[in-house]
């Protein structure tokens, strides 16, 4: 069933995660306690959201629950706001573009857009992007909603036909949705970015399926040659501005890289 996190969660978001990862992992709250060597009482306030916790706590708390570094971002963007704002940012559509931010983009040469991250929101491409995965261009700015790569990919058939690593690229994708868009997309988008991938049969599954670590910081790609038919591998990476620093959007791009399975 898809719904182990609501859109519109009841109760506080931080609590939510803390308590469904130590429940995943099938630890008490007083065995994290001890772990982060505080009392079970005030454990109990954290996971509850009665007691707000420091930087310096979730760091704590993540090693007590052995989380990756993503899950640590992820708390800090809903415990500290001001703070998360910089790598995670909700943004409305049609999205505001700035002119030198297209020309950077047009002038990489390789596949190139500007995302919203979590939700993975197209509001850019490259004629680069445009030539290699049409079915990824971005929405006119006069669309209902912007192309999701998420809805894309889990509707549009040429995607599963052109991407030979299609389920790891997606559940990669749906992961970093379920686990990092609630409190942050906007409840009534994360629906329907839901609904709208629940007609594949693949997305309960993947949504309901977590990843360890190595699997969700996997970059790989493999595409197939449309020319030769042969297999092309590409590195997948997401990078946030530093400067200028009023840049709202990520930047993702492919770059290629050498088959694992090429003979040497």
């Amino acid at each position: 069933m898809i719904g182990s996190i609501d859109p519109v969660p009841e109760q506080p978001l931080l609590g939510k995660y803390m308590r469904l990862r130590r429940e995943g992992l099938g630890l008490t709250q007083e065995e994290v306690a001890a772990r982060m060597f505080i009392s079970v009482s005030l454990y109990r306030k954290l996971e509850s959201g009665d007691r707000p916790p420091s930087g310096s706590r979730l760091e704590d708390w993540c090693r007590a629950v052995e989380a990756p570094r993503w899950l640590l971002k992820k708390l800090v963007s809903l415990a500290l706001p001001d703070i998360g704002h910089s790598t995670i940012v909700v943004g409305e559509w049609p999205p505001k573009l700035r002119e030198e931010d297209l020309e950077h983009l047009e002038a990489i040469p390789l596949p190139a857009y500007f995302h919203r991250f979590p939700e993975m929101e197209v509001l850019a491409a490259n004629s680069i992007a445009g030539m290699a995965f049409p079915w990824l261009a971005p929405a006119a700015p006069d669309a209902d909603r912007p192309t999701n790569v998420i809805e894309q990919m889990m509707t549009v058939p040429i995607a599963r036909e052109v991407l030979i690593n299609w389920e790891a690229i997606v559940h990669r994708m749906v992961f970093s949705l379920r686990t990092m868009g609630p409190g942050v997309v906007k409840p009534e988008r994360l629906a329907q970015i839901i609904e709208t991938c629940s007609t594949n049969p693949d997305f309960e599954w993947m949504w309901n399926t977590d990843l360890s670590e190595d699997e969700f910081n996997d970059a790989l790609v493999l595409a197939k040659n449309p020319e030769t038919g042969g297999r092309m591998a590409f590195t997948m990476r997401s990078y946030n501005a530093m400067h200028p620093y009023n840049c709202p959007y990520q930047l993702f791009l492919l770059t290629p890289r050498r088959d694992p399975e090429a003979v040497a």
